[in-house]
């Protein structure tokens, strides 16, 4: 939304300039995780100073990290079809990931079940 107002700017550069295929913006707003730091310079940060061992860490809430973690694409996708595009920013509790991660991995990794103290 910061952009919304360079709008008119935006757009009069994209029809002046000689380019075979145009540019599309669209703005859209952040999504923040309950319990998760999720501002770049904060991860960038942790990334800097050794307390992570990088981007795709399991803790960081990056793509990568998700995946090192087993979150698997489909689940990631659903989450983020079902959250929808929306223009202000939004907060979504962390459980709702992950109910969509077991949603997607019940129905592909088989399940076992044994009784410890019989």
């Amino acid at each position: 939304i910061e952009f919304e107002d360079q709008r008119p700017f935006y757009n009069w550069v994209v029809e002046h300039c000689e380019m075979e295929n145009k540019p599309q913006q669209i703005e859209f707003g952040r999504i923040n995780l309950t319990n998760t730091v999720m501002s770049k310079r904060k991860l960038k940060q942790l990334v800097e100073e050794g307390h992570v061992d990088g981007w795709d860490d399991p803790r960081m809430p990056t793509i990568s990290g998700l995946r090192r973690k087993g979150y698997t694409p489909e689940a990631i996708r659903t989450f983020l079809r079902e959250l929808g595009v929306a223009k202000n920013n939004g907060t979504v509790d962390t459980q709702m990931l992950e109910h969509f991660v077991r949603e997607d991995l019940k129905l592909k990794v088989p399940r076992t079940m044994g009784v410890i103290n019989p």
